[in-house]
C-alpha cells in the first residue's frame, strides 16, 4: 500500500487543530487533519451560543462559526480525512518518522509524518448518570433541541456552563429551575443573574433511578460537571498528564519528542475557542522553527 507523507499529522479538526493547520499551510508546510466527525469545528458544531467573545466575528453562534472554519480550511486546500480514526501510530526511530494507519469504515490507508499534533478536545463528564430524554449531559445542541416549557428542571454543576444554561433554559418558561452546586466556580456576571431561591449550594443527593435531587422529583436533569480530555493517542504513547489532561510546556510540546498537544485536551487556564486557536499557532510556529533550524544547518554546511 502506497504511503502518503505529510509534514504534520493533526488529530482533531476543532478550532485548535484547524488554526494549527492553517498556520502550517501558510508557513509552507503540508499538514493533514484527521477528524472523527464529518465536519470541522469540533464542539462549536453543537453550540447554539453567540461567539461575541471572538474579535471580528460579529456574534456568530457556534454553528455559523463552524461553517466559516470549514469554508476557510477547505479553501486553503489543506488535506483532510473526515469520519476517520487513527488505528495505529508508531515512531520509527530509524526513519525519524511517525507511521500512521487511518481507518474510515472498511477502508484503511497509511501515511507518515515528521510531527504529530493532538487536538482531539474534550467530552462532557456524566457524573455517573446515563443520558436520556430526561437526563441531558453537557451544554450544546441537546439543550437547544429540548423543550423545557412548563417543566421542572435541575441543573447540576457550579461552573460557567451551569449558570449560562440556566439563562438559556429560563427563556423557555420552565415551571421551575434550580441549580445544585457543591461549589460555585462561575464568573460573577453569571451568578448575579440567578433568581433568589434558584441556587442550592452544598452537598446534595441524587437518585439516579427516580430522577430525584435531595428527594425532589424533576422532569429534566441537566448535568454540567465539566469535561474530560479525549486523548485518542493514549493507546500508542503514554504522554504525561495532569488530572487526565495532557501536560505540555510553553511551546505545547508533550513528554514525547515531536508530539504536541493543543486546545482543550490540555489543561488550559481558560479553555475556549480563542485560547485553542492560539495554541494551534504556538505549536505551528515551534514546528516551523524546529524544521527550519535543521534546514538552515544543512544549507550552511553545504555552503562552507
Amino acid at each position: 500500500m502506497k504511503k502518503s507523507h505529510y509534514d504534520v499529522l493533526i488529530i482533531g479538526g476543532g478550532p485548535a487543530g484547524c488554526s494549527c493547520a492553517l498556520w502550517l499551510k501558510h508557513l509552507g508546510f503540508n499538514p493533514l487533519i484527521v477528524e472523527i466527525r464529518g465536519r470541522l469545528g469540533g464542539l462549536q458544531n453543537d453550540s447554539p451560543y453567540s461567539n461575541g467573545w471572538i474579535l471580528g466575528k460579529n456574534y456568530l453562534n457556534g454553528k455559523a462559526f463552524s461553517r466559516e472554519v470549514n469554508k476557510q480550511i477547505k479553501g486553503e486546500k489543506i488535506a483532510i480525512r473526515f469520519n476517520t480514526q487513527i488505528t495505529h501510530l508508531k515512531f520509527n526511530n530509524k526513519k525519524g518518522l511517525f507511521e500512521i494507519v487511518i481507518r474510515k469504515n472498511d477502508s484503511i490507508s497509511e501515511a507518515t509524518s515528521e510531527y504529530v499534533v493532538l487536538s482531539s478536545g474534550v467530552s462532557p463528564n456524566t457524573g455517573g448518570l446515563e443520558p436520556s430524554s430526561q437526563v441531558l449531559i453537557g451544554p450544546g445542541h441537546l439543550i437547544e433541541k429540548s423543550n423545557f416549557n412548563g417543566k421542572t428542571v435541575a441543573i447540576l454543576g457550579g461552573g460557567d456552563n451551569a449558570f449560562e444554561n440556566y439563562q438559556f433554559i429560563k427563556k423557555q418558561r420552565p415551571k421551575s429551575i434550580k441549580i445544585f452546586a457543591r461549589h460555585v466556580r462561575a464568573q460573577f456576571p453569571f451568578v448575579k443573574k440567578i433568581n433568589k431561591g434558584d441556587l442550592k449550594v452544598g452537598s446534595f443527593t441524587i437518585d439516579k433511578i427516580g430522577k430525584k435531587i435531595n428527594g425532589e422529583v424533576f422532569d429534566v436533569i441537566v448535568v454540567m460537571y465539566g469535561w474530560h480530555a479525549v486523548n485518542v493517542i493514549s493507546p500508542f504513547f503514554a504522554l504525561k498528564t495532569i488530572k487526565g489532561f495532557v501536560k505540555t510546556d510553553l511551546f505545547r510540546r508533550t513528554s514525547f519528542n515531536r508530539i504536541y498537544a493543543i486546545g482543550e485536551v490540555t489543561q488550559a487556564s481558560h479553555p475556549c475557542c480563542v485560547t485553542a486557536m492560539a495554541d494551534g499557532i504556538i505549536a505551528a510556529k515551534d514546528i516551523q522553527n524546529r524544521i527550519d533550524s535543521k534546514r538552515v544547518a544543512s544549507e550552511v554546511k553545504r555552503k562552507l
